[in-house]
């Protein structure tokens, strides 16, 4: 801000600038913009090559979700599609990005719970006793001698 108060003073931009050691140029911006520059750092709005194939490539990564981008770039380019690989690489990316976001969810349980319920035996509290775990092999192991 001190650009701003030498202008003030009535400085003009290049002995503004030679103060600092700056350039003329962001002298300017910063008078022009009362401060620091704003950056416009959102995308633009524009439309992509891949836009008109978007239903394609949706219904193929439904259809099956390790089907590789360099499969769908072989499979759009005989329908037309003009753009290049790497555009069909970040959309498919963005996708199965999205999909792994939603289909995740933590969940906490007692330790040793989930595993007991889905069927890994006694549970042995840490540290492991030699005893404790030799045991629980052994409840396994005859778990299993019945079932036979």
């Amino acid at each position: 801000m001190e650009i701003l108060v030498l202008k003030k003073k009535g400085l003009t931009q290049r002995q503004i600038a030679r103060k600092p050691g700056i350039s003329r140029n962001t002298v300017k911006k910063y008078i022009e913009n009362q401060g620091y520059p704003e950056i416009d750092r959102n995308k633009p709005n524009r439309k992509s090559l891949l836009d008109r194939f978007q239903g394609n490539l949706v219904a193929w990564l439904e259809e099956d979700m390790e089907y590789k981008a360099t499969w769908i770039y072989d499979r759009l380019r005989p329908i037309g599609f003009g753009g290049s690989y790497e555009i069909v690489k970040r959309a498919v990316h963005d996708i199965k990005e999205e999909r792994q976001r939603i289909g995740y969810m933590r969940f906490e349980t007692e330790p040793g719970y989930q595993s007991q319920e889905l069927g890994a035996g006694a549970y042995v509290m840490k540290p492991y006793l030699l005893e404790k775990l030799g045991i629980a092999v052994r409840c396994e192991l005859d778990k299993l001698k019945t079932l036979l």
